[in-house]
């Protein structure tokens, strides 16, 4: 990659997250930030039983209050019908006398949590800005973040590497120190996916941000919908600093094709208007990794050469309480994960958007599992799927996603077994060891009366293109 020497990277230095040391006296300026995408209302803070400040939305920080220096109990609140609630027991946090902290609320809905930044107090060398990012969720993954003048990263420069939060804690990067003030957009992709050539952007600044001469910012990440894409606060230290929020902006779609003899293309648009090919041109069944998209119309469908009618293409709607569950127009919302089957409807192309969950298991010890039906060549089919003999999707009709479920307790010394069947008959079967916090979908796309039977089984998490 061509580099343009904006940024020296032998200045950096690690922002540390405040631990034990304070001096028991005197006091230390402290505000809250709220990154909790659980928590987005008003929030607040306590210190002992004062409270501190309230009203703080997502993406927003308080001024900055003095609290008292040495070990405190700190409470985050928020409000429920008008009245401040804790929403976390207090937690004892040491704080140093004159050291100045941002107190960042992160986590989802019931997992709500804490971390205590120290903010960087060392004066810059004249004329230059630093830069940090701090990792508040264990659904985004490991990544990467660069600084580039446009939204290519054909000339940039990685301020930070391999930053992955895990379940219970928030990872920073070390400071990108020297860097030149000036406007760069803020792009952050899977860990390694550019030197590997694999495009994994997974949030991009709509616009080039400013960094002015002296500047201190720490850009924090939060998950979008889908968990895998992020979306970002851009916190600017010190006492006139401010929070910025960015929601992203773009989708990611993979597409799968269970149509046997008839070419099949699809084709969405990135954010800059370039065409991406999701799935290249193949007339066998096929399973594409993701692609960041546009939001809004799903990708172009072909099939034999025919683009499909984009009002055509339909998804389940997320509020219908039927069974099966009524149908909208397809879109893909920011933020969203999104699985595209292209199949036969009787003897008719169809094509239809089915919304993916790559959240990461809620147990440290687990696996989520997924089957999609996609048997164009057998269509009468009601398939079930077991792992290590424990149920995980039952009854699963032609042209339809189950329902995630969560296996906790997923040895890692030996082979688990993954099987889907038609009432007593076996179609499939994997045995592998299943890795830890994964997200596997299992998509049956050819059950032929004389065998064998085609699936893909595949993770749907990490840095997957």
């Amino acid at each position: 990659m061509k580099k343009r020497e904006f940024l020296a990277m032998g200045g950096a230095m690690p922002l540390m997250l405040a631990g034990c040391g304070g001096n028991g006296s005197g006091s230390a300026p402290t505000r809250l930030v709220n990154a909790s995408v659980g928590y987005p209302g008003a929030m607040g803070f306590m210190d002992e039983s004062t409270q501190i400040t309230t009203g703080i939305t997502y993406g927003n920080a308080s001024p900055y209050f003095n609290i008292e220096a040495g070990t405190v109990h700190l409470t985050l609140t928020t409000t429920v019908s008008g009245a401040e609630q804790a929403a976390t027991a207090a937690q004892l946090r040491t704080v140093a006398k004159d050291q100045r902290y941002s107190l960042v609320a992160y986590g989802i809905l019931d997992e709500l949590r804490l971390a205590l930044v120290a903010e960087y107090n060392t004066a810059l060398d004249a004329n230059t800005a630093a830069v940090n990012v701090l990792n508040t969720s264990a659904d985004i993954g490991a990544v990467d973040v660069y600084l580039s003048p446009t939204k290519s990263l054909s000339i940039s420069t990685q301020i930070a590497s391999n930053v992955l939060a895990t379940s219970t804690s928030p990872q920073q990067s070390q400071f990108a120190l020297d860097i030149q003030p000036g406007s760069y957009y803020i792009t952050v992709v899977g860990a390694g996916s550019v030197a590997e050539n694999i495009s994994d952007v997974r949030f991009q600044t709509p616009s080039a941000i400013a960094l002015a001469s002296g500047q201190v910012m720490t850009v924090i990440l939060t998950p979008g919908t889908s968990g895998v894409l992020a979306n970002a606060i851009l916190l600017t230290q010190g006492t006139q600093g401010t929070a910025v929020s960015y929601l992203n902006t773009t989708a990611r779609v993979r597409a799968v094709t269970a149509i046997s003899g008839t070419a099949v293309s699809v084709v969405g648009t990135n954010s800059t208007g370039t065409s991406v090919t999701v799935l290249p041109s193949n007339s066998t069944p096929k399973l594409s990794n993701y692609f960041v998209v546009t939001t809004g119309n799903p990708p172009v469908v072909t099939v034999g050469g025919v683009a499909l009618d984009p009002a055509t293409i339909m998804m389940d709607d997320p509020t219908s309480t039927a069974v099966p569950p009524a149908q909208i127009p397809a879109k893909l919302a920011a933020g969203g994960d999104y699985t595209l089957m292209v199949y036969l409807n009787g003897s008719t192309p169809t094509a239809k958007l089915v919304e993916d969950n790559n959240t990461a298991p809620v147990t440290a010890a687990g696996v989520k599992f997924r089957l999609i039906n996609l048997a164009s060549d057998n269509q009468g089919l009601e398939m079930s799927m077991t792992v290590n003999g424990s149920s995980v999707a039952s009854n699963i009709p032609y042209a339809t996603a189950s329902s995630y479920t969560e296996v906790p307790n997923v040895p890692q010394t030996f082979n688990s077994t993954v099987k889907v069947v038609d009432g007593a008959a076996q179609l499939t079967e994997h045995v592998q060891v299943l890795p830890l916090g994964n997200i596997f979908t299992d998509i049956v796309v050819s059950v032929p009366a004389g065998g064998p039977v085609l699936d893909f089984f595949q993770a749907a998490s990490g840095t997957t293109a």
